[in-house]
C-alpha cells in the first residue's frame, strides 16, 4: 500500500471524499483507489491539469475504457483492446429496449452505467 502513496497522496479530491490519483492512466493495476460499486468492475480515477480521467479494468486488469471530463464535457480516449461503445451526455447512443443495467459508479455529477443486451454493451456517462 505504501507504494500507492506517492500517487495518491495530497492528489486532487475526489470521487466521495477519496483523492484522485495524478499518474498511473491507463495500467493494468493503477497505484489508485477502485472506486467502481460494481465488485464486477475496477474503476480509478486521474487528475491532472483540471481535467479528470476514469479509467475502467475488467478484473483481469483489461483497460476497457478511459473517459475524459472537463467542465462537464465528456470523451472517450482510444485506450484498451476493444472499441467499447459509449454514450455520452452530448453525444449518446441508443440503449436498446430491456437492455441489462449495471451502475458503476454514481456521484453528484454523473454515474457511469453499463448495459448490455445479449452481446451488445453500451457504457453510458448519465447526467443529471
Amino acid at each position: 500500500m505504501l507504494a500507492a502513496a506517492p500517487a495518491i497522496a495530497g492528489g486532487p479530491s475526489d470521487f466521495h471524499g477519496k483523492p484522485l490519483a495524478t499518474a498511473g492512466l491507463g495500467q493494468a493495476s493503477p497505484a489508485a483507489i477502485n472506486l467502481s460499486q460494481d465488485p464486477s468492475w475496477q474503476l480509478y480515477g486521474f487528475q491532472r491539469d483540471g481535467i479528470t480521467y476514469l479509467q475502467v479494468n475488467d478484473l483481469l486488469g483489461n483497460v476497457q475504457l478511459i473517459i475524459g471530463n472537463a467542465g462537464g464535457t465528456y470523451w472517450v480516449l482510444p485506450a484498451g483492446n476493444n472499441a467499447a461503445r459509449v454514450s455520452l451526455p452530448q453525444q449518446q447512443i441508443q440503449i436498446p429496449a430491456g437492455a441489462s443495467r449495471s451502475q458503476i459508479y454514481s456521484g453528484g455529477d454523473f454515474s457511469l452505467v453499463r448495459y448490455r443486451s445479449g452481446g451488445d454493451v453500451i457504457w453510458a456517462v448519465e447526467t443529471p
